[in-house]
């Protein structure tokens, strides 16, 4: 959507290609009961209008999906994007012809478009993985994926529920499952560091304060803030300078809870080497232990929902209203699947390898995405010499500031693999992206530039420095989406840069002001469309 507002607006010629029937991308189809976001809603929405953030009535501290899709169909009309869009098309194929150095896009009904700059604006999390567990297409009763969630709701009010999966979207459902379902069986292979949320109706006096500091809150995001979010507390509260061990124990506790009782992502603000000390790292997984044995009734189960694979932060926090507590509810079963796998689904529910087995009316699987590099290679792109960009990532995906992969000319990508994806704003990073990209084609508009792309050798050299930094922290420690650990036989990369915004912002710029230094060029005449 900001793509193409910022292009349009800079005087091209722009079409969108949606699947869905609506605007609002993983917020359209992600309609499980529970799904809302984790950064605070005053801050995951768009900052480029200051009109648009002052009018604009939040209900929540953290917005729920529906208010999240209301929010973007508003700025949908009040930006009158959808006469630019084409919805319900799933697009089959894009192919770059060298001759012309043009793309052409076909989607599943036939059409055609041809375009001189191809965006794919796809998301990192938009692509939803199914476990292949054999007899899952023989199951009988109602199969359902949480990222593909009926619009018209499941309703499992006095049914046998089975889920499938506790990360992030599994934390967010089970309470709802738990509250509604006859009965609920948990199917859990990894746990996951799970904080509370602690959402509430938006606190008027709250929200007006803050909207009448956003031009400070905005800058300080893009200039300071490595992910792009302050708000802790309801106060502007820097993150925390000082190392775990640089305080007494009971400071420590103390700032651990104003951490939990804040809520959201913000443990991540906490003690600054927490992510590079394994020892400081180890009094935060104390603590959280703790805290779920406080929580959890029966002793054994809260051992299972007790990570011990990963250190905490390592792997995106999970962030809940209510999880640990459904687990005390006698409706509630968690069944330990990583020392008794699955192994098939039945026509009346699910096989262990023991041969224990669970039947069910409704079988969930919140098994998240392909994340970073699943959405892009399922779309055929096919680049220079004819090949594909599935074949070209085979080993692990390869772009140059996550903007653009070596043999793809003219290709921008958004929210990119080896971008900051994944550690900085959304809304924020689409609007930094899509204005870099219209500034990059205006200087190639501007010298006859028609086609470009990133040196091999740059491109191999951004992958090392996202890797070297990754290998500073205890994030490899963990078999994370970030590392598409999560995917069988997917490579093991670090999708993401961790350098934070401000530093990947400086190292966007130094492309522009250096002339595109490490891109390769075709200055012949633009062709004519």
């Amino acid at each position: 959507m900001r793509a193409l507002h910022v292009l349009r607006g800079r005087g091209l010629s722009v079409h969108v290609i949606e699947a869905g029937d609506d605007v609002g991308g993983t917020w359209y189809f992600n309609r499980y009961p529970g799904a809302r976001v984790d950064i605070e809603s005053l801050e995951y929405s768009y900052a480029f209008d200051e009109d648009l953030q002052q009018e604009w009535e939040w209900p929540e501290r953290y917005a729920a999906q529906p208010d999240v899709l209301r929010y973007l169909q508003h700025v949908a009309d009040r930006l009158d994007l959808r006469r630019d869009i084409t919805f319900g098309r799933r697009a089959e194929s894009f192919v770059y012809d060298e001759d012309s150095a043009l793309w052409t896009a076909t989607t599943d009904h036939g059409e055609q478009w041809t375009c001189r700059y191809l965006v794919p604006a796809v998301g990192f999390l938009s692509t939803a993985y199914l476990p292949r567990i054999p007899g899952i297409d023989s199951f009988g009763g109602r199969l359902v994926h949480t990222g593909q969630w009926p619009h018209e709701g499941v309703d499992v009010a006095g049914e046998r529920v089975a889920i499938v999966g506790t990360g992030a979207t599994g934390v967010q459902l089970i309470p709802h499952l738990a509250r509604d379902a006859a009965s609920l069986t948990v199917l859990q292979r990894s746990p996951m560091w799970t904080v509370p949320l602690q959402n509430i109706p938006m606190p008027e006096e709250y929200q007006r304060r803050i909207k009448a500091q956003y031009p400070e809150l905005r800058r300080r995001e893009l200039e300071e803030s490595f992910a792009g979010n302050f708000l802790v507390d309801f106060d502007l509260r820097p993150s925390e300078t000082r190392k775990a061990f640089d305080v007494s124990a009971q400071e420590r506790e103390a700032e651990y809870d104003f951490r939990w009782e804040s809520g959201g992502l913000c443990f991540y603000m906490s003690f600054a080497d927490l992510l590079f000390d394994q020892a400081a790292n180890d009094t935060l997984r104390d603590y959280l232990a703790r805290r779920v044995r406080e929580i959890v009734r029966d002793p054994a189960t809260a051992d299972l929902l007790i990570p011990t694979d990963h250190p905490p932060l390592t792997k995106r926090l999970c962030c809940d209203n209510g999880y640990f507590e459904a687990f005390n509810q006698e409706n509630v079963r968690l069944v330990d699947t990583k020392t008794d796998p699955i192994a098939e689904i039945t026509p009346t529910g699910v096989r262990l390898e023991s041969g224990a087995e669970h039947d069910v009316d409704v079988l969930v699987f919140a098994t998240g995405f392909d994340a970073g590099t699943g959405s892009l290679t399922r779309l055929n792109i096919v680049g220079r010499d004819g090949r594909t960009l599935a074949e070209h990532w085979s080993g692990g995906a390869r772009t140059h500031l996550g903007l653009m992969s070596d043999g793809f000319p003219n290709l921008f990508l958004l929210d990119g693999p080896l971008s900051p994806a994944a550690f900085f704003s959304p809304p924020l990073l689409s609007d930094y992206q899509s204005q870099l990209v219209a500034r990059i084609i205006e200087r190639l508009d501007a010298d006859g530039t028609r086609a470009i792309e990133p040196d091999p050798d740059a491109v191999t050299t951004w992958m090392g420095h996202v890797d070297d930094i990754c290998a500073m922290t205890l994030l490899p420690k963990a078999n994370s989406w970030w590392l598409g650990a999560n995917i069988p036989g997917k490579p093991r990369q670090f999708l993401y840069y961790l350098g934070g915004f401000p530093e990947y912002r400086r190292r966007c710029e130094l492309v522009l002001e250096g002339g595109f230094e490490e891109y390769l060029r075709d200055r012949h005449s633009a062709a004519a469309l």
